[in-house]
């Protein structure tokens, strides 16, 4: 009824190209790191447990040396430079996902509790991520031919100073000035399926005018609005 996952990983890479070399026409904008960046060392040590009457349950505990990131020097030139840590970068995170049905009804949980051990400042993430969906599934029609799906998704994240983006370089830069997050955000979806046609429906970020207009995906990048989706998929030969 439960298995468990042991693992082991041990991986030496090349940082991302963008920050060893980059030429542009603005002149901070410009390096070339081929002989002054080593290799990012990784060291990660996972668990894993999964049981259908209890939970899935992973864990995972990272170990990065020489760590490249970019970061902004809007104090001196207004610009985004790579950068390698010079001490060792670590996090671990744990994840607990478990589905619960009763009848008709289902209620898809996932939760991660996440943290930096080394290296807060170069490394940012929420402490807490939460994902949840409760939706109804049913068969209508004879012989079931009308499959409808329909129910609420539930996002959260706690607030952290999250990377802001470069659209220069199109990277994300590491930032210890602006915290997004701390807000829910609910979507409503409807699939339904008559033999070969499916009909979807999801109306996105529901409470967008209850909750407030404080939310972003990145510093000064807002999140979108309420929105709504529609979409026909019809297969004429199955």
């Amino acid at each position: 009824d439960a298995s468990f996952k042991f693992g082991i990983v041990s991986q030496s890479s090349i940082p991302n190209y963008n920050a060893l070399l980059n030429q542009s026409a603005y002149l901070n904008y410009n390096w070339f790191n081929l002989d002054r960046f080593s290799n990012e060392n990784t060291q990660e040590f996972n668990f894993n447990f999964s049981s259908k009457k209890i939970a899935q349950i992973t864990a995972r505990y990272r170990i990065v040396d020489d760590y490249t990131y970019f970061e902004s020097f809007s104090d001196t030139d207004n610009s985004i430079k790579p950068l390698q840590a010079n001490s060792t970068v670590s996090h671990f995170d744990i994840t607990i996902d478990k589905e619960i049905s009763f009848g008709k009804f289902s209620l898809d949980n996932k939760i991660r509790f996440q943290q930096v051990v080394e290296g807060e400042g170069i490394l940012n993430i929420p402490d807490l991520i939460v994902r949840n969906s409760l939706y109804y599934s049913n068969g209508f029609l004879k012989n079931n031919a009308l499959f409808l799906q329909t129910g609420i998704i539930f996002n959260y994240f706690t607030k952290y100073f999250a990377d802001a983006y470069d659209p220069l370089l199109a990277e994300f830069y590491t930032q210890n000035s602006v915290e997004i997050g701390n807000f829910p955000r609910f979507d409503f979806f409807i699939n339904a399926k008559v033999r070969q046609t499916r009909i979807f429906l999801k109306a996105e970020h529901l409470n967008a005018a209850f909750t407030g207009f404080n939310y972003f995906s990145a510093p000064n990048h807002p999140y979108r609005d309420f929105s709504v989706r529609f979409g026909l998929v019809w297969n004429f030969f199955l």
